[in-house]
């Protein structure tokens, strides 16, 4: 994939070349924002109720047979094993009490004739040996494996999130950019890590880390070109969320991915005034949400620790944060993981477990490209993510999500491994 990163230029003419560069670059998503803003009020429209139409009608919607770009990605070096979208069996338990609209089914109205490789397969469950992650779904390419239901789950998007959508394109622009000429940072790693992190917070962000940028926190299509990655985290609207999943949650989803984009962008531009090179890797703009991982990024970066839903969960708002990254070269002092009790937490609780309609949470941690960890089974939470446009069920269930709960869920956690110790 294409990498910008702007050096400091040397001369007048690199400044030059550099200026130009983000000029057809501007134009070039100027243009793929118009695109994609004509066709959320023209053909996104028309296939979303082509769509409804047919599932009025009880046909099945053969996602094979769906308009829209075909998938090229393949896997040489995985073997084949087909997705099963059919729902895990389990216990059907009512809903959270604190949760405000019941779940949907998971009685899908789409189906493939022939599944794609199973995204578990993809992610590595049950590899031994560590690998670089490879992307699987949402917000990248539809020509990936995957991307027929996620050609699905974006034309079923209601026209008011494609807008939000346009808004992060146009805003994506700026998220890489040439670098001043002149450098003028705080004096050491220390000072620009708490200066940097200063600014961020004053943009907007919740929680800030930093960390150095290595391979394994980066996709395995783009190459970690930047020394460290700063990690940034927004909250959603806790009231909102609690109606997930609904129009009204992803609508919430998709305003804090727009603000947390918007904070990165401005920490990187920040960085470049200053005379290093930074690009904010965003979420969901096509040449930007497959750089790195923005989950294990925050983790290192010591902003929380792995759930059993597969989210990040804080002390401070629990699994209810969303991610961006800032990449860059400027000299920060780094910070450390974090551990905040999650996994003796997580080891004896069960309700994003039991809250989750396909049951796609595994109760135990598995072997993931040679981490055992905390995984969620793909092929069951994928289908009911894109038919429900967004569910969030797992983390607005999750006990540390709850207002003021999780520094006391922390506390008790780790002075009772203190006593015991």
């Amino acid at each position: 994939m294409s990498v910008y990163k702007y050096e400091q230029p040397s001369k007048w003419i690199d400044w030059i070349a550099d200026r130009w560069r983000q000029m057809r670059r501007n134009l070039g998503v100027g243009g793929f924002s118009m695109a994609v803003a004509i066709a959320t009020h023209t053909l996104f429209p028309l296939l979303r109720w082509m769509q409804q139409r047919q599932i009025g009608r009880g046909k099945t919607i053969w996602l094979d047979d769906m308009p829209g770009p075909s998938p090229t990605q393949t896997f040489e070096h995985l073997p084949f094993v087909p997705a099963n979208l059919t729902p895990n069996p389990g216990i059907v338990r009512k809903k959270a009490r604190h949760m405000k609209v019941d779940y949907p089914t998971t009685t899908y109205p789409f189906a493939y004739r022939e599944p794609p490789i199973s995204g578990n397969t993809i992610n590595g469950l049950g590899e031994v040996a560590p690998r670089r992650a490879d992307h699987v779904f949402f917000g990248d390419s539809y020509r990936r494996a995957w991307g027929k239901l996620d050609w699905y789950f974006q034309v079923m998007e209601p026209t008011a999130i494609h807008r939000i959508i346009v808004r992060m394109f146009w805003q994506d622009r700026r998220r890489v950019g040439p670098v001043a000429t002149r450098v003028a940072t705080p004096a050491n790693p220390t000072d620009a890590a708490e200066y940097i992190k200063e600014f961020a917070q004053q943009s907007g962000a919740a929680l800030v880390g930093i960390t150095h940028l290595t391979e394994d926190l980066c996709y395995r299509d783009f190459s970690p070109c930047f020394k460290y990655a700063i990690a940034i985290a927004i909250p959603m609207n806790r009231d909102e969320m609690l109606y997930t999943p609904s129009d009204r949650s992803n609508r919430e989803i998709m305003l804090t991915y727009l603000d947390v984009n918007r904070v990165a962008i401005e920490v990187a531009e920040h960085i470049r005034s200053l005379g290093y090179p930074a690009q904010a890797s965003t979420n969901l703009a096509p040449d930007s949400s497959v750089e790195v991982l923005h989950v294990p990024v925050a983790i290192k970066a010591g902003l929380g620790q792995l759930g059993k839903h597969g989210s990040m969960i804080t002390a401070e708002h629990g699994a209810n944060v969303r991610l961006a990254t800032v990449l860059t070269d400027l000299p920060l002092a780094i910070d450390q993981p974090r551990d905040i009790g999650v996994d003796d937490f997580c080891a004896n609780c069960r309700i994003c477990e039991t809250n989750c309609p396909p049951h796609a949470i595994f109760p135990t941690k598995q072997m993931v490209r040679g981490v055992e960890r905390w995984y969620v089974n793909f092929d069951k939470c994928a289908p009911y993510f894109a038919e429900t446009r967004g569910c969030g069920i797992c983390i607005e269930v999750c006990p540390w999500s709850e207002p003021e709960r999780g520094l006391k869920i922390m506390k008790t956690l780790i002075e009772r491994r203190n006593v015991t110790a």
